[in-house]
């Protein structure tokens, strides 16, 4: 087949017509690289190999944009560029990014679980469901969560006291506040000890001011 025409399109992609009246998109730098101008004769084989290439180069673009905006776990980054290349490329550029040191499942999965239970006072067991569900091999995030100075108490009276404090003076706030708390991933006994740890310091309070 023969290139009979190349139109600009948007993305810095490159429209390729053939005398078949069949077109592909490419990307320009792929193209530009290529011995390929209007006028080549390609072969089904030089076509399929010049969109591997280009389909290469853009999945290797999207992931340094998708990294540019946030850390990502090697299974993340891979998930999200499946929706762009096939299963095969996405692997290949995770691998690839890897290699290259712009993932690192550990570090990321260190500084992920940290900021999970010291900012925004999640439990452990949601810390690595967490973990998990991005990638993280289930005995590596657990290792990483038990180095974590905390426990799940801890967690709960943090969250208590920094969002829920208003509710500390009904019994219909407190059951309100004790429901948030499952919701939010704790254990019933890690609900039920914060929230008697919690009115008792209420109550250590009320003594010391009388």
């Amino acid at each position: 087949m023969v290139i009979t025409k190349l139109k600009k399109r948007r993305g810095r992609l490159y429209l390729l017509v053939f005398d078949d009246g069949q077109s592909v998109t490419v990307d320009i730098n792929t193209f530009e690289e290529s011995p390929f101008k209007v006028g080549s004769l390609l072969s089904d084989e030089q076509l399929e190999e010049l969109l591997l290439l280009s389909q290469r180069r853009r999945t290797r673009e999207k992931a340094f944009f998708l990294l540019s905006l946030r850390d990502h776990s090697k299974a993340e980054l891979k998930s999200k560029l499946c929706k762009y290349a096939d299963n095969k490329i996405a692997a290949e550029t995770a691998d690839k990014m890897e290699e290259l040191g712009f993932i690192n499942d550990l570090s990321f999965a260190q500084r992920r679980a940290s900021d999970l239970i010291c900012r925004k006072q999640y439990p452990k067991q949601r810390v690595l469901r967490e973990l998990c569900s991005l990638g993280i091999d289930r005995e590596e995030a657990q290792h990483i969560i038990d180095d974590l100075e905390c426990d799940d108490v801890g967690q709960a009276l943090a969250l208590l006291n920094r969002k829920y404090y208003n509710r500390k003076n009904s019994e219909e706030g407190i059951r309100k506040t004790a429901a948030a708390l499952a919701r939010f991933g704790f254990s019933g006994d890690t609900v039920r000890k914060a929230i008697k740890e919690w009115k008792s310091e209420e109550q250590d309070y009320d003594v010391n001011e009388i």
